[in-house]
């Protein structure tokens, strides 16, 4: 089968004799989803750790950065799940054998140390063993995008319960339908439903009417299309008619200077707005008016390891289900984030690791 010629920000990968060669490309200077320093050997085991044969990998890149065009492929990311392939004699209470299934939550350091398919950990404690209720391709987005989304709607919840005490409607903005967003949408379905006595909306704004048609498929109450090629002032007047009124808080993943201007004059007096901090550009802000209007503007943190581990346990007793995912072949990855680059993925890409065809050959 012919295969598209690899995006210029790529380098070949090319297994010989069990050994992974990478084949320079002239712009080699550009961010490549597979390191020079990627490679098949396995790691020397950590005194007290565990050695994890990744098995999926989340085809990681900032909501932000697809969104402007400006692709940054992460290799391996931190959405990784894999089996134990060996334990250290002297781990602890021996809480873990070869064969068990887990996540791992990684430090964002570790997030673009290059492709690896053997991962040593020292600090057992962020090696997550997980049921065989949960599939690993659906294991391996909840360290990353699934736990960010998480977080976000943690941070959101006490807000929403201030406004609900002189509120008798609010309205939830989530910017970008992405694989976070569509997280987003099945968490605050659930989170959010505790709150019986208030009628809580939830809306989807993106610049793709076929993801905003997958978040009206994972639940949301209505999307607003921002398409970017209209004028400012019509997507703000279009984004008030839809939520009817105004928003009391928003969720922007996307977080560039636009959309958060943008949020702002949708924004309710004591309104919240959670921004990503994937996003590297400069935004202006009237202090005066975000003092005059109470409102606030708060990063959404990375989420901690305990909030990783209820998470687990929402998804493995399924009263929060994954969202749209696709799966695709770790020697694709080139493809993978051209077509995220592309916008032609819709939810999220996760990239599978043929370990009989990588290490067996």
């Amino acid at each position: 089968m012919d295969r598209a010629p690899n995006p210029p920000w790529c380098r070949q990968v090319i297994m010989l004799d069990n050994e992974m060669l990478v084949d320079r490309h002239p712009s080699h200077d550009l961010c490549n989803p597979f390191e020079v320093s990627s490679s098949l050997a396995m790691p020397s085991m950590p005194k007290g750790g565990v050695l994890v044969r990744v098995q999926c990998l989340g085809a990681c890149s900032p909501e932000g950065q697809i969104k402007r065009k400006d692709l940054h492929p992460i290799l391996p990311g931190i959405e990784v799940a894999g089996v134990v392939q060996d334990v250290c004699p002297s781990i602890p209470n021996r809480n873990f054998s070869t064969g068990d299934r887990v996540i791992l939550y990684l430090d964002e350091d570790f997030a673009e140390t290059g492709y690896q398919e053997y991962i040593a950990i020292d600090d057992t404690e962020k090696c997550i063993q997980i049921p065989d209720s949960i599939p690993l391709e659906v294991a391996a987005m909840l360290p990353g995008s699934a736990l960010s989304a998480y977080s976000a709607v943690m941070k959101a919840k006490p807000h929403i319960e201030k406004l609900q005490e002189v509120k008798s409607g609010i309205n939830v903005l989530i910017v970008g339908a992405g694989g976070l967003g569509l997280w987003a949408v099945q968490l605050a379905n659930y989170m959010l439903s505790q709150f019986s006595q208030t009628n809580i909306k939830l809306f989807v704004s993106d610049n793709s009417i076929d993801k905003l048609l997958t978040a009206l498929d994972h639940g949301c109450y209505d999307v607003i299309h921002w398409n970017e090629e209209d004028h400012e002032q019509f997507i703000i007047e279009r984004t008030l008619e839809a939520c009817k009124g105004g928003v009391d808080v928003v969720i922007d993943f996307v977080s560039s200077p636009r959309t958060v201007h943008r949020t702002l004059k949708v924004l309710n007096r004591e309104g919240l707005i959670l921004v990503g901090g994937n996003t590297m550009s400069e935004v202006s802000i009237n202090l005066n008016v975000l003092a005059a209007k109470q409102q606030s503007i708060v990063g959404i943190p990375k989420g901690s390891l305990k909030e990783l581990l209820e998470l687990v346990d929402l998804v493995a007793d399924q009263k929060v289900k994954p969202p749209l995912f696709s799966i695709h072949n770790v020697e694709d990855a080139n493809q993978v984030f051209e077509d995220l680059y592309q916008s032609r993925i819709t939810g999220r890409a996760i990239l599978k690791i043929n370990h009989s065809q990588t290490v067996d050959n």
